[in-house]
């Protein structure tokens, strides 16, 4: 049988396993790394993960439960979602911009 690769459960199966590889990429610190552009990356992939990939992983679960209830076909909720992804990652990337206005340096400088 051919699966639905932009079905309701399969986004969820991605949103699931993009947030686990986003939180193993914040551990790659080794001694030989500049500390601050390591942690950089950390900060990054956190905001990237509360920023696109929690979003995700919500509006699956959401649109699988209105499905499993009846309250919209499948195809509408697959629709919604890929509609979501696509908005979440533009806008993830636009938003966690408000946190460069603070790069932890003294307020002297």
């Amino acid at each position: 049988t051919s699966q639905n690769l932009w079905s309701v459960p399969a986004w969820l199966f991605y949103g699931s396993g993009i947030m686990v590889l986003f939180l193993f990429f914040g551990m790659f610190m080794t001694p030989s790394q500049n500390f601050a552009i390591a942690d950089y990356w950390r900060w990054m992939n956190i905001h990237m993960w509360v920023e696109v990939t929690f979003e995700v992983f919500t509006t699956c679960i959401v649109g699988y439960m209105l499905v499993q209830m009846g309250l919209v076909n499948r195809a509408m909720a697959e629709r919604v979602i890929f509609l979501a992804v696509m908005m979440f990652l533009v806008t993830a990337l636009i938003g966690i911009s408000h946190n460069f206005y603070w790069i932890a340096k003294p307020t002297g400088i």
